[in-house]
This record gives structure tokens, C-alpha cells and sequence, in this order.
């Protein structure tokens, strides 16, 4: 399945990388880095799993870390597009315009 990324998400996962690293140390960033990964990698094998939230808008949970991971599915061709990774508790819907319609 093909996985492609909105700019702003790549931007987010290493800003929220680097915060936590700088929090908790290195080790906490990469274990953060890692659990991004292997949220996107349970969505990418079923992505219709997780019910849409806003517009086409979907989300898995990042295990251990306040975050998720968001996404829309194109069932055209079976790709999933990144659209955030976004705290759980700051500035909701922020990335909404990402999404698209």
C-alpha cells in the first residue's frame, strides 16, 4: 500500500520528535518515531478499520504517547495519505483543511 505524506505532517512528527527527545532524552524520540511507525503500519492493513471522524478523515492512536495519526484512504488506489500527527489534547481539527472534501 502506498503511504504518502502532507508536508506539515512530516513536520509535525519530527518537531514532536525532537520535543520529546529534548524532554526525555534521545531514546524517548526514537520510541516515539517508532510507535508513529507502527501506528501507520496497522492502519496501512486495514485502513477502513478506524471510522471516519471528520470529513474523510481517520485516525489510529499512537500506543503510549498523547498522539495520533491522521489519515484519509483513497479506495481508488488503495494508498492512505497522512494528514497529521496530532496531539490529543492541543488545538483540535487544526489540520481539518488538510483533509480533503
Amino acid at each position: 500500500m502506498a503511504i504518502t505524506w502532507d508536508d506539515e505532517a512530516k513536520c509535525e512528527l519530527n518537531c514532536s520528535a525532537l520535543y520529546l527527545a529534548k524532554r526525555g532524552g534521545r531514546e524517548l524520540g526514537e520510541r516515539f518515531l517508532k510507535q508513529v511507525d507502527t501506528a501507520i503500519a496497522e492502519a496501512s492493513i486495514d485502513p477502513a478499520r478506524y471510522r471516519k471522524f471528520r470529513r474523510e478523515a481517520r485516525k489510529v492512536r499512537v500506543e503510549r504517547f498523547p498522539y495520533h495519526v491522521v489519515y484519509w484512504h483513497d479506495e481508488a488506489d488503495s494508498s492512505i495519505h497522512i494528514v497529521a500527527i496530532a496531539h490529543t489534547s492541543r488545538e483540535p481539527d487544526y489540520w481539518s483543511e488538510r483533509v480533503r472534501t
